[in-house]
């Protein structure tokens, strides 16, 4: 299809004689598929249903219209594109921690002959914005890289996309590493030698660096050598700080009908390494330039050999629509691979369209993706518009965002004849989010608990780290699996008490401790800070990511400790021994909506109309969690609502927070079964439009506390007690109706439901969280 971007009629020297390089740039080398009726379909997220994914098993959500914005637009047609972003944790000038995103594109022609010149934009927002502001393009400051990482030293490190002019060819080729100590803000650049053991004629670097836990760094190459047949990908290790490298290791060898070249390489949760590698075949005429299925190797000892490759497997559950409709072949540029902090790997692609892609396994296999983004011309070259290229990285725990190009001047948008664009013909990189999540939504959110008030931290784990602002003792909980995003200890172990807001009823922690290195952790619960029960032990892990566990059934504390014991090989100025607890999670039987997908359905409820889950909005900045579910009613002719089915019994007791924004009625029922099997409304409950509590008893709506009960722009919490007779409730701890008898007959109680005040009424907009529905 068409070659990485890379070097293209560009003479160098092998041996004694003179030899072509092999490789080419980014553009389709061969006709694709013209007037493919697909580019009139627009990319808009995961479908919203009627019923939210399952709250028990992993979830890729791809967000939809309102997740999706241009981040550049140059003025006039001038090239933006290639782009890849460049994620560091940091503080702002009040110690606020944020991750700051840059978003790094090409100014350049897809020409091996251009110089390289860069862009970009950055955003400290969660990737909500990227203010025109910082856009630069000074060389030191916007360097093109072809990737970038943070070394647990603090420095950010990538090389340069090209090798220096004059230095490119032969057994040693110069690149240029470039460094940043102020979080990408300004950087140096300073050479790097590669030694190649073959002589190279013609290589580029492919993907971000990787820094091992005993400081070693790996850095992928492609290119042609005198030794081989097409593309080889090679693996380049460095013992100092990344300033000289030496092969480690050949990871995929071409041969005369199949080239590899652009590289994804990251570690799994398991310390494995994963390498997805673009793939090349035979096109038409003969030349290994089409583009194939891509493929992936792991290797256990950390580089040093590779399993045998792999076509790699994406199942798209919403669709995926192929290069060429005859073959319907898999095919992909530029795979990039991040490791989410909650333990999920996902990697992005691209061409045709663009996607990300989860593997939950651990193995990095399994992988079920989504699509992100599509411009492509329905009267032209189906590869042409995006180009493929992108970048991913996380903002949370389970939030990551995705960046892509929408034109490109050297040959995706330059086709006079092509007009009619999924999106347009003009040159910008847009971004999106996705969400990745893990099983259960009852994440007890304690970066906004804690930054409010609501909880507190006792811990021995809050030693400041010069030069590392993210080391305090919210690092433990700040969504972040950086080094240095860590709540850390000199000299010895350390213990980490959490104080929460309530007494929960605790399912599951997550934990990851000191990142890369061996390391031993228990995790205790309390009532009463005097009685202590062990729920969790990470004996000798080395985690990489959360690893999570799941508790005894009826663990409801209100404290939780985390105890670490000493580890060894400490970093300058921590001792000889130190700790670390570099993230934890709670989750409780509490549906808190923060493991849910933004903006789209909650998971594990049915009948779902006009609800959603929302997060950081203006009516939530008085919530102790960011997000929350948000049903609204601009419809006459439906009925907002959601509904969740749980066990069956004769008691039932729903607790839930509730904040009307606009209130004309809300509704919230205890469902049940009749003798028959039949679902029924066995209690029948109404917030009215003054703010009173009333029941229905089947021909009328009966008030049962004074307006303003339940006000308007506030927060309150309802507890319904009831059993299928009567129930009782209670509002903000005060009991306000008791012994009310239920509307229809039930045998059993099964589950909830919240709607608006009814199908013809609109106007009604409120805020639900913390939902607790047991027996």
């Amino acid at each position: 299809m068409h070659p990485p971007r890379s070097l293209a009629g560009f003479a160098v020297a092998a041996s004694a004689a003179a030899v072509l390089v092999a490789v080419a740039p980014a553009a389709p080398a061969a006709a694709a598929p013209s007037n493919d009726p697909t580019c009139n379909t627009i990319v808009n997220g995961t479908p919203a249903g009627a019923a939210g994914q399952s709250a028990t098993g992993y979830v890729l959500n791809v967000g939809g219209a309102s997740e999706l914005a241009n981040i550049h637009t140059p003025a006039g047609q001038t090239q933006a594109a290639f782009p890849y972003i460049v994620g560091a944790d940091t503080v702002t000038a009040d110690g606020t921690p944020v991750r700051r995103q840059t978003a790094n594109f090409s100014l350049t022609p897809d020409d091996a002959n251009a110089t390289p010149r860069a862009g970009q934009v950055t955003s400290v927002d969660g990737a909500q914005t990227f203010p025109a502001s910082t856009y630069t393009e000074d060389v030191l400051a916007t360097p093109a890289l072809g990737g970038v990482m943070r070394l647990r030293s603090g420095v950010l490190l990538g090389y340069s996309f090209k090798a220096q002019a004059g230095k490119h060819s032969g057994l040693q080729v110069t690149y240029t590493a470039f460094r940043s100590t102020d979080d990408g803000a300004t950087w140096t650049g300073e050479d790097a030698v590669f030694n190649m053991v073959s002589n190279s004629l013609g290589t580029r670097v492919a993907g971000q660096p990787l820094e091992l836990a005993d400081g070693t760094i790996l850095v992928t190459v492609y290119g042609t050598f005198s030794d081989g047949v097409s593309d080889r990908v090679q693996l380049m290790a460095s013992t100092d700080g990344g300033r000289t490298f030496t092969r480690r290791s050949i990871i995929a060898n071409g041969n005369a009908t199949n080239g590899y070249n652009e590289t994804g390489i990251a570690q799994l949760p398991n310390g494995k390494l994963i390498a997805v590698m673009r793939h090349h075949v035979p096109q038409s005429d003969g030349q290994v330039r089409g583009l194939g299925t891509p493929v992936y190797t792991t290797s256990t000892n950390n580089g040093t050999t590779w399993a045998a490759l792999a076509n790699l497997s994406v199942s798209f559950p919403y669709g995926y629509d192929p290069i060429n409709d005859t073959t319907g072949a898999f095919t992909a540029v530029q795979p990039d691979l991040k490791l989410m902090p909650n333990g999920v790997l996902v990697l992005r692609g691209g061409r045709p369209d663009n996607w990300v892609a989860i593997s939950t396994n651990g193995e990095g296999t399994g992988w079920v993706g989504q699509l992100t983004y599509r411009n492509c011309p329905s009267d032209g070259n189906r590869v042409h518009g995006s180009t493929g290229y992108g970048g991913i990285d996380y903002v949370a725990a389970n939030r990551g965002v995705v960046i892509g190009d929408n034109c490109e001047l050297t040959w995706a948008c330059v086709t006079a004849a092509e007009t009619d664009f999924t999106v347009d013909k003009r040159t910008k990189v847009w971004r999106r989010w996705f969400d990745v999540l893990t099983p259960d939504v009852g994440r007890i959110d304690l970066a906004t608990k804690y930054r409010q008030g609501h909880i507190s931290v006792s811990t021995d784990l809050s030693d400041s780290v010069p030069g590392h602002p993210r080391a305090r003792a919210d690092g433990a909980f700040d969504g972040s699996t950086e080094y240095w995003s860590s709540a850390v200890k000199a000299n010895g172990g350390g213990s980490f008490t959490i104080n929460l807001d309530r007494q929960y009823p605790l399912t599951k922690v997550g934990l990851a401790l000191r990142n890369g290195r061996p390391a031993t952790g228990r995790v205790f619960v309390s009532s009463d800070l005097t009685t202590w029960t062990q729920v969790a032990n990470a004996a000798n892990r080395t985690h990489l990511a959360m690893e999570y566990f799941t508790l005894p059934a009826g663990t409801n504390a209100r404290f939780v400790r985390i105890d670490l014991d000493e580890t060894t090989g400490c970093d300058a100025g921590l001792g000889d021994t130190c700790a670390f607890l570099n993230e934890v999670e709670l989750y409780s039987a509490i549906n808190s909506f923060e493991n849910d997908p933004v903006n789209n359905r909650p998971r594990g409820f049915t009948g779902i109309v006009q609800s959603w889950q929302t997060q950081r909005t203006p009516e939530l900045a008085d919530n102790s969690s960011a997000s929350a579910l948000r049903i609204i009613d601009t419809n006459p002719e439906a009925h907002s609502q959601v509904n969740f089915d749980g066990p069956a019994s004769t008691t039932k007791r729903l607790e839930f927070r509730i904040k009307p924004i606009e209130l004309h009625g809300h509704l919230f029922d205890v469902v049940g079964r009749n003798s028959a099997g039949t679902s029924v409304a066995a209690h029948h409950f109404a917030v009215q439009a003054n703010g009173s509590l009333a029941r229905y008893n089947g021909t009328a709506w009966v008030t049962l506390t004074p307006a303003g009960t339940i006000p308007v722009d506030a927060w309150s919490t309802i507890v319904v007690t009831a059993n299928v007779n009567t129930a009782s409730i209670e509002v903000n701890g005060e009991v306000v109706a008791t012994n009310l008898p239920r509307w229809n007959t039930a045998t059993t109680l099964y589950g909830y439901k919240f709607a608006s005040s009814g199908t013809a009424p609109v106007g009604d907009n409120f805020l639900i969280d913390d939902v607790l529905f047991t027996s």
